[in-house]
């Protein structure tokens, strides 16, 4: 229920941002989808639990819990541990291993056998991996496979961080997911730092676990969320590309419509003069379709905002 909350809230707070802030608000450029790559075995939490059945040493956390009743400490292996609960609701175990980017959540019932057990990204994230339930006796009676509807891996998200230069260990950065609550299976990253040089206590970013996709990137400041600004949104960006874009010849285009139709042209104009030509979809440098628009747009220099002028250049030729 908590967590049903929180990623209400989230989407809540992200969603008000336009009314307090339209002004001040600057769109960055389209950002490009998180990747899925092989998997990376530093990162493999499939590993850290099994469906074998375990039992809870109760006498041991009564001898040497704190007056809080809880047992937090370090293991042999270096693992945080965080243990709390009582003989009368049950026991609550939390093991990070050592350098580990994931968290062993563990119930037990008041007469210490497991109800429950899966992993979750560390600092109270989301669950991955399978998680395993049991009945009173420590039967296995159910398995669910959290990552079942997610084609972009964790460890995808974790190179994503990586990249943007987000610090996983950080007691302020957080990695949810949401199941089902929402049409599409989503990751949530939370963290304080930022994103394409604009710094927010925190940045939340929102992406699609299906096509790797960013659907939002929201920057919060100020102690009580005093500023909230979209710094992206894919759906104001869809209703941007959906409006009329240009009109030549007395054909409107959208935004895709028009790229579409240049893109066509171009390559016509790369056969007939025997130059290569890469589709765009396949040209990942930057400076090549940076010149490319520079250069289809050469039809529109003289034009106003929605009806583009012909000049003697390419598409001046094409276009005449």
């Amino acid at each position: 229920m908590k967590k049903l909350i929180y990623i209400s809230f989230l989407f809540f707070i992200t969603s008000c941002n336009s009314q307090d802030k339209k002004e001040n608000n600057k769109t960055i450029n389209k950002p490009q989808p998180v990747k899925h790559t092989t998997m990376n075995n530093e990162y493999d939490y499939k590993k850290l639990i099994s469906s074998k059945t375990e039992y809870f040493d109760i006498k041991y956390f009564d001898e040497h819990k704190d007056e809080a009743e809880n047992l937090i400490y370090i293991d042999n292996n270096g693992a945080e541990v965080n243990i709390f609960g009582d003989i009368e609701s049950g026991y609550i175990s939390n093991s990070t291993p050592k350098n580990s980017l994931f968290t062993i959540y563990k119930e037990y019932n008041p007469k210490g056998i497991i109800m429950r057990k899966w992993v979750n990204f560390r600092n109270g994230g989301g669950p991955v991996g399978m998680k395993y339930e049991y009945d009173d006796s420590g039967k296995l009676i159910k398995e669910t496979d959290m990552d079942k509807n997610y084609k972009i891996a964790p460890q995808d998200v974790i190179s994503f961080c990586k990249e943007k230069g987000i610090d996983l260990f950080s007691n302020y950065t957080t990695i949810e997911r949401n199941y089902n609550e929402n049409p599409m299976d989503l990751y949530i990253i939370n963290y304080r730092g930022e994103y394409e040089g604009k710094f927010g206590t925190r940045i939340i970013i929102v992406l699609s676990g299906t096509t790797g996709e960013i659907q939002k990137v929201t920057c919060i400041n100020g102690k009580h969320n005093d500023s909230v600004e979209v710094l992206y949104d894919i759906q104001e960006e869809k209703k941007k590309s959906a409006q009329i874009y240009k009109t030549h010849q007395g054909v409107s285009y959208t935004r895709s419509e028009w790229e579409t139709f240049e893109e066509k042209q171009y390559e016509e104009y790369c056969k007939r003069t025997g130059k290569p030509y890469t589709p765009k979809n396949l040209d990942t440098k930057p400076e090549h379709q940076d010149n490319k628009k520079s250069f289809l747009a050469r039809d529109n220099d003289q034009g106003d905002e929605n009806t583009p002028k012909k000049n003697k250049g390419f598409l001046g030729g094409l276009f005449s």
